[in-house]
């Protein structure tokens, strides 16, 4: 990186080549009470999980190289090394070309353009998250052209990218699967913004699950409520529609600039075909689990200390169930409830550098 800024020099700053620097960290107090309902009978002694944890320490850079090209950079710095390839504890690093306001062209390690706010938003700022999103390999290496009209309220995305089945399958890079995908960023009016996306994901050479997720957002005119509902399906053939879906919605309301109060919930099932070698085994990466079905709700709040953006504590409350069918076919439900407080600190060497 310091060699292409280098041969940047001539076209653009110092400053402008790393207008981003930061590094960024989480850690969480958690405490789990866990039980096990058969046929509507407890069984078993509830088990008490808790104790303090690491759940993120990221380095974020970023910055122009000149030239209409840019770059961005999000690594996730972990004691283990990585499982598939080179690129696995890296989110983003991917180079940006944009040749006019209307058209943008990106290739490296980037999200996959799938649609969802609970998907969109950075995983240090996810709690209680969904299922499908646990599951979800979705940094890929990927190749994508944008669209963006003239007033920048919508973007439209074709992005191909590497298959999460690759990591799902533990295959290596060059297994030769690929998704397809088709994304809208938008705006419908004044108070509605949008994240919806269609995508082909290839599980086989020449064979796909479809994945559809419409995320729409409304925030109230004077910016103190807004709130999310994504919808989600997947489906692995033609005839698998309308079992595999899922719904995450979650409303937050801002008391002021530190407190913001929050309620999120959402249901989630797989009742799709497995492989036929092994009936434990879905071909649905996004719920690897056939025959379950899920539940997540609960709220919380944010603080950030005033003056202070860079620090946010942040507590929950939240119950998850997960329910299905034994091989003795007695109905199971296994509830978790979850008591969560953390803290959340962001380290912005650019600021400090800038003073």
């Amino acid at each position: 990186m310091l060699s292409i800024s280098s041969q940047a020099n001539a076209q653009t700053s110092w400053g402008e080549v790393f207008n981003k620097f930061k590094i960024e960290a989480r850690a969480d107090a958690e405490y789990t009470n866990r039980t096990t309902n058969i046929d509507g009978d407890a069984f078993g002694d509830p088990g008490h999980l808790y104790g303090i944890h690491g759940r993120y320490f990221n380095l974020h850079l970023g910055g122009n190289l000149g030239e209409n090209f840019s770059y961005y950079f999000r690594q996730r710095i972990k004691a283990e090394a990585g499982t598939v390839n080179f690129f696995d504890n890296t989110d983003f690093l991917y180079l940006n070309y944009r040749p006019t306001q209307n058209w943008q062209l990106r290739f490296g390690k980037d999200a996959m353009a799938v649609g969802g706010f609970e998907y969109d938003a950075p995983p240090i700022d996810v709690f209680y998250e969904t299922n499908m999103w646990d599951n979800f390999y979705c940094f890929q290496l990927a190749a994508s052209g944008a669209y963006i009209t003239d007033d920048g309220r919508q973007t439209m995305m074709l992005q191909v990218s590497q298959s999460p089945y690759v990591n799902f399958y533990g295959l290596n890079w060059d297994a030769g699967l690929f998704a397809y995908n088709l994304y809208w960023a938008g705006s419908i009016g004044s108070h509605v913004t949008t994240l919806w996306g269609v995508s082909m994901m290839e599980r086989e050479r020449g064979k796909f699950m479809n994945f559809i997720s419409l995320g729409t957002k409304y925030t109230s005119t004077d910016g103190t409520t807004d709130i999310y509902v994504d919808l989600m399906h997947h489906a692995l053939a033609t005839d698998d529609w309308g079992k595999n879906f899922g719904v995450v919605s979650r409303w937050n309301y801002h008391l002021n600039n530190e407190w913001t109060l929050f309620i999120k919930g959402s249901y989630e099932q797989n009742k799709s075909e497995v492989d036929l070698d092994d009936a434990t085994v879905s071909m649905d990466f996004l719920m690897p689990h056939p025959g379950h079905s899920y539940g997540r709700y609960g709220a919380g709040f944010e603080y950030n200390p005033k003056g202070l953006q860079s620090v946010r504590i942040h507590g929950y409350v939240a119950e998850m169930t997960d329910s299905y069918t034994n091989t003795v076919n007695q109905d199971v439900t296994e509830h978790s409830l979850n008591v969560n407080l953390g803290a959340t600190w962001t380290m912005d060497v650019m600021k400090l550098f800038k003073k």
